[in-house]
């Protein structure tokens, strides 16, 4: 009896043992699979179960901290880096990192370390970036610079650079699909682009094929399209994405953003100068632009004494975070034994940055320029000249009142650039062949037919553009 009895207890057993198994199994599948929520609530169950079981805890912590529920995810991490959960380590490091709590952050890579040595494991690559940046952290926060903040907006995302009111002096900040018009990387993914006063080039943004952006630029023509499109450096962007491009006045001072290995962490802000040779090595602005959180699009307007950048540091859904703050000459930097030096670094209490005594609105309304430069309107459409036959020249998109004729502009505009591009590649046929190369005959024909195509298409668009607003 007390045999049957025994074995009926261990079946019972091995039933709990294989239910808790498969709970731990879904747990980590939902997790793996990016399907949190759901991760959450089966983690939960499991932990109510057993609420010291590490796994159960760490994928009810990760699931809530990657849904950006830290307060509620703290506990359950730290419960499974107590039972040796060594991933419960990676993301509580992480999470101090993000906060500026170096001593913490450094407690629990530690524990990671201690962890893995323990179980005979290999310490993963991931340990020596997090490391890589806590030291330069506590570099950044060896030199935060204290500057005036003006103002802070939250704005969409997708358009958050019509937050910028700049001076059209400080030059014009354009939206991806007015570049797209003028011929900027055909079929490629763009970032914002920037143009000067001047109108003497267009700086922006564009993905590879591997997705990764570089920074570009050219000249403009006549007809406002683009001459000679090519990339300004290859290693700008330091392994990582090169983005959000902005040129001071001097024509030397470029702002951007990247990501690559000297960056905090996602976006950083960096400044480099080119000369005849090329630019310089870029180097990261710090805090309290930078953080771990993506900052991006900085641009500093001389004439108004503003400056502005966007950052999604403060975790909005759909939103960018803008902050106008005022340059100065002279780099200086907050104590770095100030009690408040994390939350100056991070902006969280802009009033530390502030003086007491300015009216920031009064200030505001004294300095903005009525017309925003870099709202994206009209005068950021390319520019032109075509004789509409009735005595009437115009000069840009924004002359056109019939939509269906705009569109048709932008296709020959686009058509043109095409086209030019097209003549290029043909006379670097003809030179080939002029050097010997006769075996470029057919080719050279080929492409004679296209050309000839080319130019009657074009010739096509732009009358339909004329006849469409007449």
């Amino acid at each position: 009896m007390k045999i049957k009895r025994l074995s009926a207890i261990l079946i019972s057993l091995a039933m709990v043992a294989s239910s808790f198994a498969a709970t731990v199994d879904e747990a980590r599948r939902l997790y793996r699979e990016g399907s949190y929520e759901a991760a959450v609530e089966q983690a939960r169950a499991l932990v109510k179960k057993s609420p010291r079981d590490g796994n159960g805890n760490f994928f009810l912590g990760a699931s809530l901290y990657k849904l950006g529920r830290f307060d509620e995810a703290l506990a359950p991490l730290k419960q499974a880096e107590s039972r040796s959960v060594a991933e419960a380590s990676m993301l509580l490091a992480e999470y101090a990192i993000d906060r500026y709590d170096i001593e913490t952050a450094e407690e629990h890579l530690d524990k990671w370390e201690a962890i893995l040595t323990k179980a005979k494991k290999q310490v993963p690559d991931e340990h020596a970036a997090l490391t890589s940046r806590l030291v330069m952290l506590r570099n950044m926060l060896g030199r935060v610079e204290k500057i005036e903040i003006v103002d802070s907006i939250a704005v969409d995302s997708v358009r958050f650079f019509e937050a910028f009111r700049l001076s059209p002096q400080a030059g014009r900040i354009l939206p991806p699909d007015a570049l797209s018009s003028i011929g900027a990387n055909a079929g490629a993914e763009l970032s914002t682009g920037y143009m000067p006063e001047n109108n003497s080039e267009i700086l922006w943004a564009a993905a590879d094929a591997d997705g990764r952006y570089n920074l570009w630029g050219a000249g403009i023509l006549d007809d406002g399209t683009l001459d000679h499109p090519s990339p300004l450096k290859d290693d700008l962007g330091e392994g990582g994405n090169a983005m959000y491009p902005f040129l001071m006045p001097d024509g030397m001072t470029l702002y951007f953003a990247n990501d690559g290995e000297n960056s905090l962490g996602g976006l950083d802000i960096f400044m480099t100068r080119r000369t005849d040779d090329g630019y310089f090595v870029p180097q990261n602005m710090g805090m309290p632009y930078n953080t771990p959180d993506n900052d991006f699009m900085l641009a500093i307007d001389e004439t108004t004494g503003l400056g502005w950048w966007a950052t999604d540091r403060n975790h909005i859904p759909g939103k960018i975070t803008v902050y106008v703050f005022m340059p100065s000459q002279m780099r200086v930097n907050a104590d770095p034994d100030d009690p408040n030096l994390a939350a100056m670094a991070r902006l969280s209490d802009i009033s530390l940055m502030q003086n007491p005594d300015t009216d920031y609105q009064a200030l505001l309304d004294s300095r903005l320029p009525e017309a925003n430069a870099s709202a994206g309107n009209a005068k950021s459409s390319p520019r032109f000249a075509i004789d509409m036959g009735n005595g009437k020249v115009y000069t840009s998109l924004s002359d056109f009142k019939n939509e269906s004729a705009k569109s048709a502009m932008l296709e020959y505009l686009a058509a043109e650039v095409a086209l030019r591009r097209q003549i290029a590649a043909e006379e670097a046929l003809r030179e080939k062949y002029r050097n010997g190369d006769t075996s470029l005959t057919d080719a050279i024909l080929d492409s004679e037919r296209n050309t000839a195509a080319m130019r009657t298409r074009a010739a096509s668009l732009r009358n339909a553009a004329i006849r469409l607003e007449k």
